[in-house]
């Protein structure tokens, strides 16, 4: 008896424990969850789809949550478990890979199966990365379909603002790309861009539905991971060994795949050394060109740099309700005019600046860097150290935030003494939401005006009022120009507001020589523009006739106007081609300098490569626009040196050769960084 009340009481307590222990929740509470959560996203899909689109599709996205929501998947074997989860992440990774295709208008099927597939495998290899860390397949699919649809998401928006697509680089700009990003507006968008973000929503709400997917330890799941990483990062790598990096307007995207494009970025942006580099090189390079004699009675020298000046007239007829520029189209006395290539388009100002300032090329860098941000780093040789050694004071202006391209730093490490930034304008007169060139202008004026160093002032600034995001509306904007509506296919918006812009520009530029004409002090002007303006690739082909197609007519968008004038005599001319990283050395010739060993050798440069940029250079032997490395002969030669010479000023600061680059810059004890 005794044996059976012990037993009793062995029971009991288990009993208990057993009445205390929460209920496993059951399939129809899970199912009920997922169904309010189903039906949560069935009416917000509803919604927007009916809002922004079609109700109809809206009504078949809301069918589709509410039957996802309803239901859960879980077989008796776990081979189908694991099928079943499989195939699920398949199809949420293939609908990542072309996810970005319809967040920029254009069609998958443009790239080609290969590619399609080398995309598909870059958000694999994303996934498998994201379940080393997680071991967990499904939080995997999901958080890697999430972080690559958001960086297709700004891509979609950063194409449709600028006309390029989002690069590696750009990341590097973010803190610039913020502070303009509210000048700009979602202006129009395809029913796809919906659809493809409703359906992705929808296929990751179906993770709540797979079976549960189970593996033996964590240990096992990360090296099953870490092995399909390494071998697919092998496979994409050969795999994409002979594709080719695209970023004209939406190339990337249509033709590599944006993931596939993006990663070619990353793989392209190691600045390897040129063929046949060595200091030794480059020291005999520099020993043909002489060293100039010191000068007095040298000009002031105004570098102005016009934010996204360009002459639309070069791409086709523009046909408005008045002219846009007429006094810049009548500057001839005492004028050098003509067009420089330049090697961006609609964005990324500070390439332009860069190969101004420096005299060197983005063609020997990777596509979409931005040398201020990535190799800049310590003092080199750049246009400011040489005129300060050739007797001047340099100082810098822009009327925008300081930190715009990190120039608050760049600045000093380039030789500018002073620098001056939009706190150091009145801030009384603006266009939109920029310092008007005109008060701008006044700014130069006044610091001239005011040098009392007893040396002549070289001045570098950088207009603000033509930046991008054409779509204003507000007290501080008054159309004057109009579009001739039966010329153009469309009813642009953009256009006759950046138009209105330029109108402002001209009357400034104006103002500026005519104060300057009868200006004691000789004083020389170079003002070229720094890309062209952002207004659509449809506003672009319609001026043109057709789409772009060969490079000689890409470059059309490239081609950006300058000039140099003074309130003195020079020779006048006219410059049928140029580029960019050859004004410097147009303008210290014009302004009476004799030319410093590196300009010496730009001359010569110019004689064999007219103009060159990141999107090619012209060939003479040809008689039009080339990639560089389709360059032969004696051109090629040239483009070597040139690329060796470059290479020696920006990354070999220990050999970095004195006659070229050396004797501007100031000793180690007397640095800027000490």
């Amino acid at each position: 008896m005794s044996k059976k009340k012990r037993e009793k009481k062995t029971i009991k307590p288990k009993e208990t424990i057993k009445k205390l222990k929460p209920e496993v929740q059951s399939p129809l509470f899970q199912m009920s969850k997922r169904s309010f959560l189903g039906g949560i996203l069935a009416i917000a899909a509803f919604a927007v789809c009916s809002q922004f689109a079609n109700w109809m599709v809206g009504g078949v996205f809301a069918l589709a949550f509410l039957l996802v929501g309803g239901f859960k998947l879980d077989f008796s074997l776990r081979r189908w478990n694991y099928a079943a989860n499989l195939l699920w992440g398949l199809l949420a990774m293939a609908l990542t890979s072309i996810m970005p295709c319809a967040l920029v208008d254009t069609k998958p099927k443009s790239m080609g199966w290969d590619h399609a597939l080398l995309n598909l495998l870059c958000v694999t290899i994303v996934c498998g990365v994201v379940f080393i860390l997680t071991a967990k397949f499904k939080l995997s699919v999901v958080l890697s379909s999430v972080g690559l649809t958001i960086l297709a998401v700004v891509n979609g928006l950063v194409y449709q603002f600028r006309g390029n697509e989002l690069t590696p680089m750009d990341i590097m700009s973010a803190g610039t790309a913020m502070n303009v990003a509210g000048q700009y507006k979602l202006e129009t968008y395809e029913n796809t861009m919906l659809y493809a973000l409703v359906g992705m929503v929808l296929m990751l709400f179906l993770a709540l539905s797979m079976p549960s997917f189970p593996m033996q330890s964590k240990k096992l799941r990360r090296s099953i991971a870490l092995t399909w990483v390494m071998a697919m990062s092998v496979v994409l790598y050969v795999g994409s060994s002979e594709i080719a990096i695209r970023n004209w307007t939406n190339y990337g995207t249509k033709y590599n795949g944006y993931y596939l494009n993006f990663y070619l970025g990353v793989r392209d942006s190691v600045v390897k050394e040129p063929d046949r580099y060595s200091s030794g090189h480059v020291d005999r390079m520099a020993e043909e060109y002489a060293q100039p004699e010191g000068q007095k009675d040298l000009p002031n020298v105004i570098a102005i740099m016009s934010e996204s000046w360009a002459d639309l007239s070069v791409v086709g007829e523009l046909k408005t309700n008045q002219p846009v520029t007429p006094f810049l189209d009548n500057l001839h006395t005492n004028t050098i005019r003509g067009y420089a290539l330049a090697s961006i388009y609609g964005a990324n100002t500070a390439n332009s600046e860069f190969e101004f300032l420096f005299g060197h090329s983005m063609a020997f860098l990777p596509e979409g860097c931005v040398p201020y941000q990535q190799y800049v780093q310590e003092n080199v040789t750049a246009l400011p150290w040489v005129m300060r050694e050739l007797g001047y004071t340099s100082i810098a202006t822009h009327p925008y935030y300081a930190d715009g391209w990190s120039r608050n730093r760049i600045y000093d490490e380039l030789g500018f003494e002073e620098s001056t930034f939009i706190e150091d304008y009145p801030q009384q007169d603006f266009l939109r939401k920029y310092v008007t060139d005109q008060e701008m202008f006044e700014f130069v004026l006044n610091k001239l005006k005011s040098n009392d160093t007893g040396k002549p002032l070289f001045l570098f600034g950088i207009t603000m009022q033509n930046h991008g995001g054409y779509t204003y509306e507000g007290p501080n904007y008054s159309q004057t120009i109009w579009l001739d509506r039966d010329s153009y296919e469309e009813e642009y918006k953009k256009a006759p507001q950046y138009l209105t812009c330029l109108k402002e520009t001209d009357d400034a530029v104006q103002y500026l020589l005519r104060e300057l004409r009868y200006y004691e002090e000789d004083t020389i002007v170079l003002m070229f523009g720094d890309h062209h303006p952002s207004l659509g690739n449809g506003f672009y082909e319609d001026l043109y006739g057709k789409e772009f197609e060969t490079l000689d007519e890409e470059v059309l968008r490239y081609t950006i106007p300058f000039f140099i004038w003074a309130n003195f005599d020079i020779e006048e001319a006219e410059v049928e081609g140029t580029s960019i990283n050859y004004l410097s050395r147009y303008l210290l010739e014009a302004a009476g300098i004799d030319l410093p060993p590196y300009y010496q050798f730009l001359k010569e440069m110019e004689e064999y490569i007219p103009a060159v940029s990141a999107k090619g250079y012209y060939s003479k032997s040809q008689g039009k626009y080339l990639a560089v490395d389709e360059a032969s002969g004696t051109e090629a030669d040239m483009l070597n040196e040139y690329a060796i010479a470059q290479y020696n000023n920006l990354f070999d600061e220990k050999n970095r050769n004195e006659t070229f680059f050396g004797q501007y810059l100031p000793e180690e004890s007397d640095s800027i960084l000490e």
